[in-house]
């Protein structure tokens, strides 16, 4: 992900401004970092963020999955026309 917004940070920048966004992320021991890094670029892009990201330390578990499956099931209704 990081290789991807180094990459294409600025000739998004404009092209992108208002697009919906969402967020899974999972860490051993923290996703803190992490999350706030990508916040910050997503608003630096002025994306719109579609929902609370879902955080996951340690092994997923069924829960987990659901908020997952919740995360990508908002994200594809956000973009249907």
């Amino acid at each position: 992900m990081r290789h991807f917004f180094d990459q294409a940070y600025y000739p998004v920048l404009e092209a992108t401004v208002g697009r919906p966004y969402a967020l899974y992320v999972h860490g051993n021991n923290d996703t803190t970092g992490a999350v706030r890094a990508v916040e910050s670029i997503a608003t630096g892009l002025r994306w719109k963020r579609l929902r609370e990201p879902v955080t996951v330390i340690g092994t997923p578990e069924a829960k987990d999955r659901e908020a997952c499956w919740e995360l990508g099931a908002t994200t594809a209704a956000s973009l249907m026309p």
